[in-house]
């Protein structure tokens, strides 16, 4: 099992892969680099272990608390972790084609802003009320 502090380091990591991203996505030119796409295939599985990990550990650990306020704070927590594996999984099949057009390079930039927005606020979600929960309970 994952201890909070592996869980913030995840967290840290994912958000660094976001900064660097999110500057590298705004360049088609870059689009097809063998190193963007490991950043992004680096990206992709850290984010996508961290929810599952997290579903496993803060999930599980908040949805048997004895308080019915924090088992309904986690099915929310849970939900939104399902919802974000949903809009991720659709994601990562765009990236990483030998040819794309101006107008799909368009598309792509705007869904990684909003991909990178969803997962930084999801993390700062995390670190400001879940792990504090994890803590408490």
């Amino acid at each position: 099992m994952y201890s909070l502090e592996d869980l913030r380091k995840q967290n840290r990591d994912i958000s660094e892969l976001c900064d660097v991203l999110a500057v590298l996505i705004e360049h088609k030119s870059l689009y097809s680099n063998a190193v963007f796409c490991e950043l992004m295939s680096r990206f992709k599985e850290k984010a996508w272990i961290h929810l599952v990990f997290e579903d496993n550990t803060v999930y599980a650990e908040l949805a048997r608390d004895n308080d019915p306020e924090v088992r309904k704070i986690a099915g929310t927590f849970h939900d939104s972790a399902r919802e974000i594996k949903k809009r991720f999984s659709g994601y990562v099949r765009h990236w990483c084609k030998p040819v794309i057009g101006d107008d799909e390079h368009a598309a792509l930039v705007s869904e990684s802003r909003e991909i990178f927005s969803l997962i930084r606020d999801r993390i700062a979600y995390e670190n400001e009320h879940m792990f504090p929960l994890v803590r408490e309970s």
